[in-house]
């Protein structure tokens, strides 16, 4: 079997500068070397396609470790720039052997399945139409004069139309793959004329995902699936939980929204900086002389100035939160001056976005109500904020670099779960409000989570956790329940997990313990989780009292 990448850019594109569909560019990086480095150390061989400028890139500027190189892209003509899968097409349809093809945004961290391998066509899972794929078909119905006969079958066919995810794609049967890249080129090709009058990029999945799948049932070859269940082709789930890898996941894919959302990219990041510091920091430096607006504002400090600085950085940063000192500073440190709170980016969001509600005739009888609860709500984060200056930039660096690995040292095995002891981190407040301020901020600043998309801002009791960062934000804002908070204050001083369960039974009616008491406890483990994650708890070491 062999394992296989695909990048192509175009040769007026800076890959430095240009974000490539994610949030930033550096993200676009990180993923790239993230995948490789990982499909490296399992298979110990991976093959590169790609255009001379992708080589570039990730051959002589990141130096990942591709075992070949084949520049089979040079000649590729793309008739419109947002046919982002036509590359990978190219590659598909280059393959003489059994092969599997990852993209750029999936990351492996155990060997797959054997049989699977096997396989005469493989993919990630299948996909059925919903709003993504029907609002397109139309589009395409509406404008394009030829289709291949086994999508018209499927266009004209009453139900949904499925398809596959093609973030893992291949197989044995390169017949069948070879005349299905031909078919896709004949797709593209004989519609070029009318991509104007269509959204591309969506088209993108009808003839790389929809095709390859309606042409599988057409010539009655079975597809193999990493993913037994069918998938809407809009509700993915679950496939971006970076600190659940390794010990509980072994396949991550950052497909359509990941990428834009910046919460996902930035434990994409962390996960690369925990496995391959060196490579890390190498696009850090890159981004630095590029001068790059970077989101931890701390890599712009003039005493680190390349990749050998960030390295050691790393070292001391450790050790600053080892002392157990959040005072404690390193010759990277410099004092940060703290400006009025409306300079703040996390302010100028909900500035942004509140302007919708006092507007809203819904909220007129509150608006004043409104107004006054969100001064006051930012006047305390100001001060937490403030507070948090005394608090080194390398203290709050360590933690994060030690923080990726605190979910798997807890949860990684979950017949030890409730003996495992943890304790509220000391670097954190919490700011009470009668509005879900921080609620607004995520929904404003998440990408394609379905809670956050749906939230309404109402009057209530509110609690929103303040972490500091060494971010442009300076803190991250999580929106908490109160069963949270109190999760929280109980892990004032060291606790068991089962201590903490039985601490918490008086807070729900006695019917709860007597007849759901699993259920009752699974929901707390789930919220100590996500507050772990959130960096609000830690798991108890004696040498550190943060």
């Amino acid at each position: 079997m062999k394992f296989i990448q695909t990048l192509y850019i175009d040769n007026f594109k800076n890959p430095l500068k240009y974000c490539f569909g994610w949030f930033a560019p550096e993200f676009h990086l990180m993923s790239w070397a993230l995948s490789c480095l990982q499909l490296y150390k399992i298979y110990g061989k991976v093959a590169l396609y790609a255009n001379s400028s992708a080589a570039k890139l990730l051959i002589d500027t990141l130096e990942l470790p591709y075992s070949s190189i084949n520049l089979t892209h040079d000649n590729l003509k793309l008739v419109n720039e947002n046919l982002w899968a036509l590359p990978k097409i190219l590659t598909y349809s280059l393959q003489d052997a059994s092969f599997l093809h990852l993209d750029g945004d999936v990351f492996l961290f155990k060997k797959l399945d054997e049989q699977l391998l096997k396989s005469e066509l493989i993919a990630q899972n299948q996909e059925v139409a919903t709003d993504y794929y029907l609002s397109t078909q139309k589009e395409l119905l509406a404008n394009f004069t030829y289709f291949p006969e086994c999508v018209r079958r499927d266009f004209v066919n009453t139900k949904p139309i499925k398809a596959v995810n093609a973030g893992i794609l291949g197989g044995s049967n390169i017949a069948f793959i070879k005349a299905y890249a031909s078919l896709a080129f004949k797709y593209i090709n004989d519609n070029a004329n009318h991509l104007s009058k269509i959204n591309v990029d969506r088209f993108n999945v009808f003839f790389e995902q929809h095709l390859f799948c309606s042409f599988a049932k057409q010539k009655n070859i079975p597809i193999s699936f990493l993913f037994p269940d069918t998938v809407s082709d809009n509700q993915y789930e679950h496939l971006g939980e970076f600190h659940e890898v390794p010990c509980l996941k072994k396949y991550l894919h950052l497909l359509g929204h990941y990428k834009k959302d910046e919460y996902t990219c930035i434990q994409m990041a962390a996960k690369l900086r925990e496995l391959y510091p060196e490579y890390y920091y190498k696009i850090i430096s890159l981004c630095k002389k590029e001068q790059l607006p970077l989101f931890i504002s701390l890599y712009n400090n003039k005493k680190i100035t390349d990749a050998k600085d960030l390295m050691n950085y790393n070292i001391a940063a450790k050790e600053a939160y080892h002392k157990g000192k959040a005072g404690y500073k390193t010759d990277y440190d410099c004092n940060e001056i703290v400006e009025g709170y409306e300079n703040f980016s996390v302010v100028s969001i909900l500035k942004q976005s509140i302007n919708y509600y006092l507007e809203n005739p819904d909220l007129s009888s509150n608006k004043n109500f409104l107004e006054i609860d969100f001064e006051k709500f930012t006047k305390n984060l100001f001060e937490a904020i403030k507070a948090n200056t005394k608090i080194s930039a390398s203290c709050l660096y360590g933690r994060d670099l030690l923080s990726t690995g605190w979910f798997c040292e807890l949860f990684g095995n979950e017949y030890e779960i409730e003996s495992k002891v943890i304790v509220t981190c000391s670097l954190i407040n919490i700011i009470e409000s009668e509005f879900d301020w921080a609620g607004l901020f995520n929904k404003n600043t998440r990408v394609g989570v379905k809670y956050y998309n749906e939230l309404e801002l109402s009057s209530g009791q509110f609690f929103n956790l303040v972490i500091p960062e060494v971010s442009v934000n300076r803190v991250s804002l999580f929106d908490i329940d109160e069963t949270e908070k109190i999760i929280l204050e109980t892990l004032s001083e060291p606790l068991s997990i089962k201590t903490l369960l039985l601490k918490m039974q008086p807070y729900v009616e006695e019917e709860v313990i007597k007849n759901h008491l699993e259920t009752y406890n699974n929901l707390l483990i789930t919220l100590i989780k996500n507050l772990v994650v959130k960096k609000a708890i830690k798991p108890f070491k004696e040498y550190s009292s943060n």
